[in-house]
C-alpha cells in the first residue's frame, strides 16, 4: 500500500495521516475496475452479478496480499466462485475465421488472409 500520498509533510506532526484517506476509497475502485473487466468477460445472471462483485474482492486480495497462504486462499475461492458462471460466447466472426482457417490446413491451401 502506498500510503505516502496520504501523510501530510506540512504541518509538525509528519506521522499524522490528512482526512480522507484513498487507500480505502483505492480499493473499491480496483474492485469496480476487476468487476467491470468480470462483467465484459462472463455472462452472469443477475443473482451471479452479485457473486462477481465478491471474486472480484477476492482477486484484489490475490494480487495485494503479503502473505502466500493469503494469496493462495483468495485465488483459490475466486477460481471455485467462477466455475459457476458461463463465460460469454466468442464472437462468431472470430469462430468463421478460425473454422476458414482450419478448412485452409486441412485441405493443404494457403491461409486466408486476416481481412478475407
Amino acid at each position: 500500500m502506498d500510503d505516502s500520498s496520504a501523510v501530510t509533510t506540512s504541518s509538525d506532526k509528519p506521522w499524522l495521516f490528512q482526512s480522507g484517506n484513498s487507500e480505502y476509497r483505492a480499493k473499491k475502485r480496483r474492485i469496480a475496475e476487476r468487476l467491470a473487466q468480470l462483467l465484459a468477460d462472463y455472462d452472469p445472471s443477475p443473482s451471479q452479478k452479485q457473486l462477481l462483485a465478491v471474486i472480484a474482492g477476492h482477486l484484489d486480495d490475490a494480487e495485494r496480499c503479503r502473505s502466500a497462504i493469503a494469496r493462495t486462499r483468495a485465488t483459490n475461492a475466486a477460481r471455485r466462485l467462477l466455475k459457476d458462471i458461463p463465460r460469454k460466447p466468442k464472437s462468431p466472426v472470430l469462430a468463421a475465421d478460425q473454422a476458414a482457417q482450419a478448412l485452409a490446413l486441412l485441405f493443404n491451401k494457403k491461409p486466408l488472409p486476416d481481412g478475407a
